[in-house]
């Protein structure tokens, strides 16, 4: 039995302890089979549509300086583009992606390739010669000494070519054949080292050819040249706009789309570590956030195109799924109580209950 007088002095007390315990324990239930409802069908649904435009119209408040800088975002971009790990198991995806990309596109037999039309093949030919970019290429090209050396190196070896080829059709005629061979083997005994002299002074002599003709004449002007190209290339165009997938499969296998991703892979690991990407991603995202910092969340997302039927569409896509599987395994009842047990059971709550 109490001591005497405690009921007197703390009769609410004893009364309210219990009462909100209970309470709180109702209300926790109450609330988490109400959200669960919320989640569920048509309820579902109604919640999405009538959300998305409260958020709409919230966003016409809320301009995205207001909610993140420059510099977060150039912290995320750079992070996940730089410094975040690419572990083992993506490169040895490309392998078996590579094999999917070729089984499931270069083996239709009867599907022509459709990359793109001829008059977008023809805008792009267009524009590509007419770029200023690329006749100062070509002027780079032109005046660069490795590009002379493989000139003279590509000439020499089409002369090369003529010569053996002119010398295996002079060896199959009576007596001109004995007259090479025997030439040939008293040369060598008289001086064995001048073939080797001759190959060497002609390669050079080509390389100086070469030189000097290109050293003394002006860069061609590509915009001369620019309708045979793009006739040339629509011409290639045309032969092969009808051809299938199964042709390009005789010519591309599984392993040459493997080499191509690999390569592109490896290229891009070395190139994000370059301080030119992380100039890039700085200066790109500082001057997104020049023009755009005072636009309203709702302005940008109508500038990239993104509707509230985009939204509702998306949402209504995956969530219900998500949902019914979260609702099944009961972890979305755990995660409800779990951010509501506290607050049912508050000193607040508790005096609201009495």
């Amino acid at each position: 039995m109490a001591p005497c007088g405690v009921d007197h002095l703390y009769p609410e007390t004893v009364a309210d302890d219990s009462n909100g315990s209970t309470g709180s324990t109702e209300l926790l239930d109450a609330l988490t089979d109400y959200i669960l409802e919320q989640l569920s069908g048509d309820a579902f649904i109604k919640w999405v549509h009538v959300e998305v435009g409260n958020a709409l119209v919230g966003a016409q408040r809320i301009t995205l300086s207001d909610v993140v800088t420059p510099q977060q975002v150039s912290g995320a971009a750079i992070k996940y583009a730089l410094e975040w790990r690419i572990e083992g198991t993506i490169p040895e995806l490309v392998g078996d992606i590579a094999a999917r990309i070729h089984e499931r596109t270069f083996t239709a037999e009867d599907e022509e390739v459709d990359f793109v039309s001829e008059q977008s093949f023809e805008a792009i030919a267009e524009k590509f010669m007419s770029n200023p970019a690329f006749q100062r290429v070509v002027d780079l090209l032109y005046h660069s000494p490795v590009v002379r050396s493989s000139v003279a190196w590509f000439l020499y070896r089409m002369a090369v070519d003529v010569l053996q080829r002119n010398r295996t059709y002079a060896e199959r005629l009576p007596g001109l054949g004995m007259l090479v061979r025997v030439t040939e083997s008293i040369g060598a005994r008289v001086a064995p080292g001048v073939p080797d002299t001759l190959d060497k002074f002609a390669r050079e002599f080509t390389e100086r050819i070469v030189q000097g003709v290109i050293s003394h004449v002006d860069t061609p002007n590509i915009s001369d040249a620019r309708d045979p190209i793009i006739s040339a290339a629509m011409e290639m165009f045309e032969q092969h706009k009808t051809d299938s997938f199964s042709a390009i499969n005789a010519v591309i296998s599984a392993d040459d789309i493997e080499d191509f991703l690999t390569l592109g892979f490896e290229f891009w690991r070395e190139f994000r570590g370059t301080r030119s990407i992380r100039t890039a991603i700085e200066e790109g995202v500082g001057v997104f956030f020049a023009k755009y910092g005072q636009h309203t969340l709702a302005d940008l997302l109508d500038e990239i195109g993104v509707t509230r039927e985009d939204m509702i569409e998306e949402a209504l896509r995956f969530a219900p799924r998500v949902i019914a599987v979260l609702q099944e395994n009961g972890m979305l009842e755990d995660f409800i109580r779990r951010q509501f047990k506290d607050f049912s059971e508050s000193e607040r709550v508790h005096k609201l209950l009495r």
